[in-house]
C-alpha cells in the first residue's frame, strides 16, 4: 500500500438540531475522546426542524427552551411536533456550520465534516458531504435537492428540484459532480430498512456520478436497538429479492452471499460498504466509535485525503473492534493491489493474497469476543449491464463463493497480537475478492449456518450483549481483470 494510515470514522449521526439527544459538543466529546475517532460527519435530517439556541437546546420561536433534549423518543415527538418551523437550509448555513468551525478549533488533530442526511427524492436517506469554506454550499444543495425542503423562498436564484421523484435524485448526484467532484461524496443509507431502493436504483445513482455515488450503509446504525437490529421494522417485503431485516447486523444488500452488492461487484462497479452509528440517542444506539467503525486508508493529512480514500475503496468495515489494520493484498509479477484497486494479469497467473490484522489492542475483559474465522469471498466480473437490459434490475451473482474459510489459529502471530496468512490463488477469469470475518463459529445456533453466513437477527432477541457477541467485519474488493486489452 502507499504510504499512509488508517484513520476511524463515522459518517451519519444525529443532534438536538434534529431528534438526537446530545448536542454537538457532546456527540464530539464522545466520538473523539472516549472512542477515539478521527473524522465525524455532522449529518442532521433534511426538511424542517427546530430551532436551537447557543447551547444547542431547542428553542421555540420566542427562544424560550422547549426541550432539554436527554429524553427525545416516541413518547414526546408528537408533543414537540408543532415546534418543527425551521428549514434545515437556514440552519444548515448558520448555526450548523459555525459550531463545525468551532470544534474544528477545539479538536484540531481530527476532523468534522459537514453533512447532512438527504431525504432523496423518491427513495428514503442518503448520508451526504461537503468541503467548503462555509455552510453555503451544503445549505444550496438541501434548498434544491432535499424533498421536504420547506423554503421556497430563502434562495430564489436557485432552482428547486424536490419533488419526490427518481429523476431529482440524478439531479441532484450530478449536481454534487459538476461543483464538488474532489469535494463531496454520497452513501446510501440503511438500504433496505424501508425497502424504498432497488438494484437498478443503485445503478442509476452510481451510473449518474460514479465518483460521487460511492457506496452504501451495509451496516447500519441502531445496532443495540430492542426489537429488530438496526430498528428494521417496516413490513416484510413480498419479493424474495429483498428482506428488510438485518442479518448479523448487516444490510440484506450486504449480508446475502451472491446478492445485491456482490451482483454490482460482478459488474466491477466501484461501489463500496460503509458503516455508521446513526448515532439518536443511548437507549438504542451506539456512540460513534463505540461499535462500528470505518477505518479508511488515508495518504495524508488534510480532510481531502479523507474523501480521497472513502472513494478509493481501501476501506474495511468493524463491528465492536474485532480487528483492526488490516493487511489484504493481491501481488503478481511484482504489481501489488489493495483493496478497491485492479490486479492486471494473464490466464492462470499465480496471485498471493496476503490477509493480516491486528487483535484489538485494547481488549482487557477475558470475556471480550474474538475473531473466529475469515472467509475469502470471490465473484466473477462479467461488465457493466446496461439501463435497456433485462439483466438491470437482477440482483444476483451466482458465481459468488467462499474460496477458502481460515480460523483465526491458521493465522501466524508475527508480533504483539498481528495475525498473518499467505494464500496462493490461480486467477482464471476476471473476479474479485473480499474478505467477511466474524466472531461466531459456522453453525451457531440461530446465528449462523452451515456457511458461517448470517442468520436473520429476528431470531435472537437483540440486546447490547447480543449485539457484541454477534460481530462482524467486512473489507471492500479487490479486482482481478484477466482480459488482456
Amino acid at each position: 500500500m502507499n504510504n499512509g494510515k488508517w484513520v476511524k470514522a463515522d459518517f451519519h449521526m444525529h443532534t438536538t438540531m434534529s431528534d438526537g439527544n446530545n448536542t454537538p459538543k457532546e456527540l464530539a466529546e464522545n466520538a473523539f475522546q472516549k472512542y477515539d475517532l478521527d473524522v465525524i460527519a455532522i449529518s442532521e435530517h433534511g426538511g424542517k426542524w427546530y430551532k436551537v439556541n447557543d447551547d444547542f437546546l431547542r428553542i421555540d420561536d420566542n427562544n424560550n427552551i422547549i426541550y432539554d433534549g436527554k429524553e427525545y423518543d416516541s413518547a414526546n415527538v408528537v408533543s414537540l411536533k408543532k415546534f418543527k418551523n425551521q428549514s434545515r437550509t437556514i440552519q444548515l448555513e448558520n448555526k450548523s456550520f459555525s459550531e463545525v468551525l468551532k470544534l474544528r478549533k477545539k479538536y484540531p488533530q481530527k476532523m468534522i465534516i459537514q453533512g447532512l442526511e438527504w431525504n432523496i427524492p423518491g427513495h428514503d436517506h442518503g448520508s451526504i458531504g461537503i468541503l467548503a469554506e462555509t455552510g453555503k454550499s451544503i445549505s444550496d444543495f438541501h434548498y434544491m435537492f432535499d424533498r421536504n425542503d420547506i423554503d421556497y423562498f430563502g434562495k430564489p436564484n436557485l432552482v428547486k428540484n424536490c419533488e419526490s421523484i427518481h429523476e431529482n435524485s440524478l439531479k441532484g448526484l450530478k449536481y454534487l459532480e459538476q461543483n464538488y467532484p474532489q469535494e463531496s461524496y454520497f452513501i446510501v443509507n440503511h438500504p433496505s430498512r424501508s425497502l424504498k431502493y432497488t438494484i437498478a436504483d443503485l445503478r442509476d445513482f452510481n451510473n449518474a456520478s460514479s465518483q460521487i455515488a460511492i457506496g452504501f450503509e451495509g451496516i447500519p446504525g441502531h445496532q443495540k436497538f430492542e426489537g429488530n437490529r438496526g430498528e428494521y421494522t417496516k413490513a416484510l417485503s413480498t419479493d424474495p429479492n429483498y428482506d428488510s431485516r438485518t442479518y448479523g447486523g448487516a444490510d440484506y444488500f450486504l449480508s446475502e452471499l451472491g446478492g445485491v452488492w456482490d451482483a454490482l461487484l460482478g459488474e466491477g462497479r466501484r461501489f463500496w460498504v460503509f458503516g455508521n452509528s446513526d448515532y439518536h440517542r443511548t437507549q438504542k444506539d451506539y456512540w460513534p466509535g463505540e461499535y462500528t467503525t470505518n477505518y479508511v486508508w488515508s495518504t495524508g493529512d488534510g480532510y481531502k485525503s479523507v474523501i480521497e480514500g472513502m472513494k478509493s475503496g481501501n476501506i474495511f468495515v468493524v463491528q465492536n473492534n474485532l480487528i483492526e489494520d488490516l493487511k489484504f493484498t493481491a501481488t503478481a509479477n511484482g504489481e501489488l493491489k489493495t483493496m478497491g484497486e485492479v490486479l492486471q494479469v494473464q490466464n492462470g497467473t499465480k496471485v498471493k493474497i496476503i490477509i493480516g490484522f491486528k487483535s484489538y489492542s485494547s481488549k482487557k475483559d477475558e470475556n471480550e469476543i474474538e475473531l473466529d474465522h475469515i472467509d475469502l469471498i470471490c465473484g466473477d466480473v462479467t461488465g457493466l449491464i446496461k439501463p435497456e437490459s433485462e439483466q438491470y434490475n437482477n440482483t444476483k451473482n451466482k458465481s459468488t463463493k467462499i474460496l477458502r474459510s481460515f480460523k483465526n489459529d491458521e493465522f501466524l502471530q508475527v508480533e504483539n497480537e498481528i495475525r498473518y496468512l499467505e494464500f496462493n490463488h490461480e486467477a482464471d477469469k476476471s473476479e474479485y475478492l473480499r474478505l467477511r470475518g466474524s466472531s461466531l463459529a459456522i453453525n451457531t445456533k440461530n446465528e449462523t449456518d452451515e456457511f458461517g453466513n448470517p442468520l436473520c437477527d429476528t431470531l435472537v432477541v437483540n440486546t447490547d450483549a447480543a449485539a457484541k457477541a454477534d460481530s462482524w467485519f467486512y473489507s471492500n474488493p479487490i479486482f482481478i481483470n484477466t482480459d488482456n486489452k
